[in-house]
């Protein structure tokens, strides 16, 4: 049969083309299909007569019946069954549509037709990637219920806490003890702590009231040292480019600079330890309880503070950025006390004394010498 030169119209008069769309079976469906591996020009053409088909049957489009579907389906099978025994003697593979609309589509927007080994190697493939899609829901399903081995490492887990400029944060950690986290501020434990101790990594400024417990220590680093403590109160101060302070207000702790091979240096209530990094320095000495935790209570203090310290607690607090104009070369210090004062009430108390003028605008501070 030639349909090389066969139109819409003439696949739609076709009595054969016709009974294989409204009838397909096994052996139309390798006819058709043969035919059109042939024209591969056709395929358009064909499938668009095949509507018209449908269209013109008032009826819908009937569907097997049960005789023809298993009819199809052991022929089918039987011939799936002989590819293997084909291919051991260099026949060439035939993979058998079960519908037109298989036919027509599969091959509709490529100009030729590929060779009929293609087809069995797709077939394979296929059938591949179900195993493994089903190996995979059942492994799933299998090993999730499998008991997790004792010796599995656990899964580390920390807690973390910023504090952006203006804004303070009051925490309790799991074991009780209370924190206050400063303006500007990072905390970082593990959460739940450890069996053998509180271990907390701090920067910037924090206050904490530890809850005992003697099996623990509960154990502070900052940049560059380490405070040990059981059960105690203490601030630690560590902002990047200013010297570390630990200011111890109850109980005892050990302060260890980390790079240091000297032993760690105890402190008792009252004392503080300032660590000057430039100079690499360690200087113990009594402290200003007020000006040490002033911040806790929503007060400003300060005592003959370096004028670029000063502005870092005011960024801080406020959440503003300042920027200095005129800056004089000698050194300056600042010194005053503030609770719960708006920004321009600050500088206003601190502008008499250091003889500086300021501009507010919104979020951005320009003070003029």
């Amino acid at each position: 049969m030639e349909i090389s030169n066969y139109t819409i119209e003439d696949f739609v008069l076709d009595p054969s083309f016709k009974k294989w769309v409204m009838h397909p079976n096994a052996e139309s469906n390798l006819f058709w299909q043969s035919l059109l591996e042939k024209n591969p020009l056709k395929y358009k053409e064909a499938k668009r007569a095949r509507e018209i088909i449908l269209q013109l049957n008032t009826k819908k489009q009937p569907k097997l019946s049960d005789t023809e579907f298993s009819g199809m389906w052991k022929d089918l099978d039987n011939r799936l069954s002989k590819q293997n025994q084909h291919q051991q003697f260099g026949e060439d593979e035939k993979i058998i549509p079960i519908h037109s609309i298989s036919t027509l589509e599969k091959a509709v927007n490529r100009p030729s037709s590929r060779p009929n080994i293609y087809n069995y190697f797709n077939l394979r493939v296929a059938c591949v990637l179900i195993f493994a899609i089903a190996f995979g829901a059942f492994s799933s399903w299998f090993f999730t219920d499998l008991p997790i081995p004792e010796n599995k490492a656990p899964l580390i887990v920390f807690e973390e806490h910023t504090t952006v400029p203006g804004v303070k944060s009051h925490l309790t950690l799991s074991d009780g003890s209370q924190v206050i986290l400063n303006s500007g501020s990072e905390l970082k434990y593990l959460k739940n702590f450890e069996k053998d101790k509180r271990a907390i990594f701090l920067k910037g400024e924090a206050f904490f009231s530890v809850t005992k417990d003697a099996s623990r220590p509960f154990i502070v680093h900052t940049l560059e040292t380490t405070t040990t403590a059981l059960g105690t109160s203490f601030n630690v101060r560590a902002y990047k480019g200013e010297t570390i302070d630990v200011s111890l207000l109850t109980g005892k702790v050990a302060v260890n600079k980390e790079d240091s091979m000297e032993k760690p240096i105890t402190l008792l209530p009252g004392e503080a330890l300032k660590i000057d990094k430039g100079k690499d320095q360690l200087v113990k000495a009594k402290f200003n309880k007020d000006l040490v935790i002033g911040w806790t209570k929503k007060r400003i203090v300060f005592e003959k503070t370096p004028l670029l310290e000063a502005i870092r607690v005011l960024e801080n607090w406020y959440g503003v950025n300042i920027t200095l104009k005129n800056l004089p070369s000698h050194r300056i210090l600042l010194s005053g006390k503030f609770q719960e004062e708006t920004l321009e009430n600050v500088l206003e108390g601190l502008r008499f004394s250091t003889r500086f003028e300021y501009k507010i605008n919104k979020e951005n501070v320009t003070i003029i010498f």
